[in-house]
């Protein structure tokens, strides 16, 4: 199959069409890799989740349908790039032809003027003129060309090789990259075994672990959360401790090519002592609360609720018979209190920091990337402009020497501008020179050509007399 089969505009649109909509959908539904599956489950029930974890969507990104059209982008651009952008990076080496009368006076913009000067002389002024102007000017007998801007003729160019450039650290991160989020209570590690990545991966999960050595919560007046802020050890796998970094959020670990990020801040469990002896209880989120249940017999349970870190602990106690739990006491950290023959004390509450962590090799080249595609944008806006000119001599007027000049251009773009700045120049040659009425040039002209033909035929009869 031939490489243009693969340069259709068409299929560029049909598959960034494509794409577009299954990043719609990834931000629909939270990833797995961003928030963990329980994410997925609290936004759309156990069910539903279930589902969208087999069709793919829960890790969109990371499967073979998005890679594969990551791929198929990536031959088309090529395909189009060799086939009809870089092409047009030849036009740089092309020289503009000089152009007569009859092709200047066709161009929407051009000027017509008679010169009291010679045709030599007007153009070096004209050339001069242009010259200020940064234009490139060549002069060949009685015609000129100038060019600006020649430079943004490579603005597709290099716009698509950032394009490409693009896609190649796209697919450098999807082949290679990993990314995920765990939550870690104080003590425990981050490993990335539970990594997520693409379905044909061929990178290498790092050697070494992240342990959180600490973790709070900073809070407003309110009581509302400020900031949070888990303290990280990087270890190896014999314990040794690597690298240490307070991290925050927006204040990411970076390490081996890893970046771990303060992600999320909770409460794992609390710890109570039931007639001295510690026991764990899982924390469980209530809205603003947290909530522990023990459940005593069969038809009592013993609630503990818990509004913050550093909040005293509500102990409930919930019967059938009761409506709503009875709160029996509130207790500080670092107390306790009595219950008939059991001594209850609450010892301290055990936070859990979640942390997302992700491993991006593309990225160098995504911002060297997006640096390429910023200068094509940028020699895009300049306008190209090319001018013609040529001058001829006419009859002398009392004696003195004219020519006649036609001056004409295109742009690309700001053809307005140029329109204002071709009429400026020409009326600078003009007050430069001064100039003769174009109607009395033109009977001029025309009378000239009838005398030379008038001339011709007198000619011709006298020598086939």
């Amino acid at each position: 199959m031939r490489l243009s089969a693969f340069a259709s505009v068409k299929l560029t649109i049909a598959l960034m069409t494509l794409i577009a909509v299954s990043i719609l959908v990834g931000a629909w539904c939270p990833q797995e890799s961003q928030v963990g599956f329980q994410k997925v489950v609290e936004t759309f029930g156990a069910e539903n989740a279930g589902y969208l974890r087999q069709w793919g969507i829960t890790d969109l990104f990371h499967t073979p349908f998005f890679l594969g059209l990551i791929g198929m982008l990536t031959v088309n651009m090529i395909a189009c790039s060799v086939q009809r952008v870089f092409p047009k990076a030849r036009l740089l080496k092309q020289k503009m032809p000089y152009l007569g009368e009859k092709e200047i006076s066709k161009f929407p913009v051009s000027r017509e003027m008679v010169l009291k000067t010679e045709a030599d002389v007007a153009f070096k002024e004209l050339a001069e003129a242009l010259k200020k102007q940064q234009y490139s000017v060549q002069i060949q007998g009685n015609k000129l060309t100038a060019e600006w801007g020649k430079i943004a003729l490579l603005a597709a160019t290099i716009t698509h090789i950032g394009l490409l450039s693009l896609l190649a650290g796209v697919t450098i991160t999807s082949w290679t990259g990993f990314n995920g989020f765990k939550p870690v209570p104080i003590g425990g590690k981050l490993n990335f075994g539970e990594s997520e990545h693409s379905k044909l991966w061929i990178g290498k999960l790092p050697p070494w672990e992240v342990r959180v050595d600490d973790t709070r919560r900073e809070n407003y007046a309110s009581g509302d959360p400020k900031q949070w802020y888990s303290n990280l050890s990087v270890v190896d796998k014999d314990g040794k401790v690597l690298h240490k970094q307070e991290i925050s959020v927006n204040n990411p670990l970076s390490y081996g090519g890893v970046d771990v990020y303060q992600s999320s801040w909770g409460l794992d469990a609390i710890e109570i002592a039931f007639n001295g002896r510690p026991t764990q209880l899982p924390l469980r989120q209530m809205g603003g609360t947290h909530a522990a249940f023990m459940q005593l017999d069969e038809n009592t349970t013993m609630i503990f609720s818990l509004r913050g870190q550093d909040k005293p602990v509500r102990v409930f106690a919930k019967i059938p018979e009761w409506q709503q739990p009875k709160m029996l006491a509130e207790i500080p950290a670092g107390y306790a209190s009595k219950f008939g023959e059991v001594q209850i004390a609450y010892l301290k509450a055990i936070p859990v920091t979640g942390l997302q962590y992700k491993s991006d090799p593309g990225l160098p080249l995504t911002y060297v990337a997006f640096g390429i595609i910023m200068l094509g944008v940028m020699l895009a806006a300049i306008p190209f402009r090319q001018v013609w000119a040529v001058a001829v001599a006419a009859d002398p007027i009392d004696g003195a020497p004219t020519c006649h000049m036609l001056l004409g251009g295109t742009s690309k773009k700001a053809k307005t501008d140029f329109e204002r700045k071709l009429e400026k120049l020409s009326q600078k040659i003009s007050v430069k020179f001064g100039t003769v009425e174009l109607a009395t040039s033109s009977a001029a002209a025309e009378a000239a050509a009838s005398q030379e033909k008038k001339t011709e035929v007198e000619t011709t009869a006298a020598t086939n007399g």
